[in-house]
This record gives structure tokens, sequence and C-alpha cells, in this order.
């Protein structure tokens, strides 16, 4: 059964990644009508929203982008920083989108910060505190990787909202300060649809090996 689920859970992120770079090279290749960069483009909406002590950092690799509420960084992979394409405005934009979420106290983002560090931990200790509690028989051991395992699995859930939250506030933005017109709108759409979906498939190959994990525990107490 695990291994059934794993291999479910993995095409399935694999298909939704494949999507991801599809609808990227697609729209990649489509220059956006005000004719700016990623950079240029998240610049714009944080300081429109008085973010402008949020800094821009370029990342390597492709779809690499990533906001660092910690640090109040955004880092733009290479292509999404340099181009001027529909996709590399959609993609900066979603980034930002996750400063906005900060910068208004919104809770789930700041549930999965305080989150984080047990969260961690449990990615790479619950696991092996619950197979060490099953097999050897000590329930001390067994509930301490439950407790760990579900903090990781929450984080997960709490993923969702703040992805899909994430792209409504960007295309809020780029609709507001009319950085889209109705062609580029379309491509933007389909774009932050499809940056969201990649944490949704991630997160359910996550809970679907640790439900399927969890339960086989479970059974054996």
């Amino acid at each position: 059964m695990i291994i059934i689920v794993g291999i479910g859970s993995f095409l399935l992120a694999a298909i939704v990644r494949w999507w991801m770079t599809r609808t990227y090279a697609t729209w990649g290749s489509v220059a956006n009508h005000i004719g700016a960069h990623g950079r240029a483009t998240a610049r714009h909406i944080l300081d429109s929203n008085g973010l402008q002590h949020v800094t821009l950092e370029r990342s390597q690799g492709q779809l690499s982008d990533h906001y660092i509420p910690s640090r109040d960084l955004i880092r733009l992979s290479p292509s999404v920083s340099d181009d001027a394409s529909v996709a590399s405005l959609a993609v900066a934009a979603h980034e930002v989108g996750h400063a906005l979420q900060k910068h208004t106290q919104y809770w789930p983002l700041r549930a999965k910060a305080v989150l984080m560090p047990m969260a961690a931990a449990g990615h790479r200790f619950g696991l092996l505190l619950m197979m060490g509690g099953g097999l050897g028989g000590l329930p001390v051991l067994l509930d301490a990787g439950l407790v760990m395992l579900s903090a990781a699995v929450l984080v997960q859930l709490l993923t969702l909202p703040i992805e899909f939250d994430a792209s409504r506030r960007a295309l809020d933005e780029l609709t507001r300060l009319k950085l889209v017109d109705e062609h580029d709108l379309s491509g933007a759409k389909t774009m932050l649809i499809a940056a969201a979906l990649t944490y949704v498939a991630s997160a359910a190959s996550s809970l679907a090996v640790v439900g399927v994990l969890l339960m086989s525990f479970l059974r054996r107490r």
C-alpha cells in the first residue's frame, strides 16, 4: 500500500511539475505589453505598497523563485528576473504576494513561521521515532514521532491557502496597477494557477505518504 501511494504521489507531483514547466515555457515566450522584466515588476508592486525595505536578489536555477519572510528577501530566478514576458511578470508578482502577506500579518503565514522549526525536526526525526517506537514496542517514542510528524503535515496544509492567496494578491496587484492588459491577464491567471498547484501536488504527495504511514503504525499499537 505504501509503495502504491508513493508511486501515485510521485506521478501526481511529476505531472503538475510538467504542466507548470510547459505553462511557463508557453507564456515565457510571450512579451508582456508594458515591456517590464520580472525584477522591475516586483520592485514596482513592492514600492506601490510601501515595502521599499523588501530586497530583491537573483537565485540560481529555473523556477527557483522564493520569498524568505525572516529576511524580507525575494529571490528571483535569472529568467524571471531578466525576461519581460507574461510568465516572468506573473511569477514575480506571486512572490511579492508573499511579502504582502507578511505586511498584512496574514495568519497562515505567521502560523507556518512558528511551526517551521518543529516541522523541520519532524521531517528529519519524526518517522525515525515512529519506526523505533512501533518496532520496539515503545509507545512514548511512537507518540513523540506522531507529534513531530503532525507538525510537518500541518505546515504542508498551511502552505495550500498561503500559495493560493499569494496568487490572488498578485493578480489583484497586476490589475490594480494596470500592469496587464486583457491578453496578458489571461496568461498571468494561468501562470498563477500553475504556481499554486505546484505546491498542492507537493503537499498532497507528502500528506498521502504520511497518512499511510500513520495508519500503518497506529494499527500496530
